[in-house]
């Protein structure tokens, strides 16, 4: 006679850290893509809203206010050159830290938090 009452309970016990772990990972690895998103898109806004900006002397404050206002309080912003020069390119990085939770997947990045960078270069008009 074969006995099958703890069978469904050490299946489960197996398959839950597995599950859990692919659950957390793509948790993590959506965070990480949205902030590479955020940063790059903060990054495009910040360069187009220099490139057309009427006042160069105080573009810069107006850039890193707007961004980190509109975006993330948590964004550092970086614009050059500062300030920007007409008929010039102007290159504006924005940056974040994203905390990586899940310790399987934390092995996978070489720091935690990982640090997301956007980078847009414009010709300021």
């Amino acid at each position: 006679m074969l006995r099958t009452e703890g069978a469904s309970a050490v299946e489960m016990a197996i398959v839950l850290p597995v599950l859990l772990l692919l659950i957390c990972g793509i948790m993590d690895l959506g965070i990480i893509y949205y902030q590479v998103h955020s940063v790059s898109e903060a990054a495009r806004e910040g360069a187009r809203k220099t490139a057309v900006s009427q006042n160069l002397q105080t573009a810069v404050t107006e850039i890193t206010s707007f961004i980190q206002t509109n975006y993330s309080s948590n964004f550092q912003v970086n614009v050059v050159p500062s300030p920007p020069v007409s008929g010039q390119d102007v290159t504006v990085t924005v940056t974040n830290s994203v905390n990586i939770i899940t310790p399987i997947i934390s092995c996978f990045f070489p720091t935690n938090p990982y640090t997301v960078t956007g980078k847009t270069v414009m010709r300021v008009e």
